[in-house]
């Protein structure tokens, strides 16, 4: 099994408790981008499928609208999971020999 995957699965299960998460799941999803372009789409890519996971957490226990009536909070969550996934897509950018 690629180690994206396995650190991507880490920060899967990591996000749910903290932020860390985030930063794990980006960095191990960027492990398969071949350019700087695709690494950043990539982390952001995964802070997405985290900030999904959020929401139907929400929705599993039934506090959804609740958390939606936050407004700022929850947009701050939106802009946080995907501006922190995508940044962390650039921590894979250092390789340069692609074999």
């Amino acid at each position: 099994m690629n180690s994206g995957i396995i650190l991507f699965l880490i920060g899967f299960a990591i996000s749910g408790f903290h932020w860390i998460g985030i930063v794990l799941a980006g960095a191990g999803l960027s492990f398969f981008g071949r350019s700087i372009k695709t690494k950043v789409l990539y982390g952001t890519v995964a802070g997405v499928m985290i900030w999904f996971a959020f929401v139907a957490y929400t929705l599993s226990i039934g506090i959804y609208d609740k958390v939606t009536q936050t407004g700022t909070l929850f947009n701050l969550s939106i802009f946080l999971s995907i501006v922190v996934g995508g940044a962390s897509g650039l921590i894979t950018a250092y390789q340069t020999d692609y074999r």
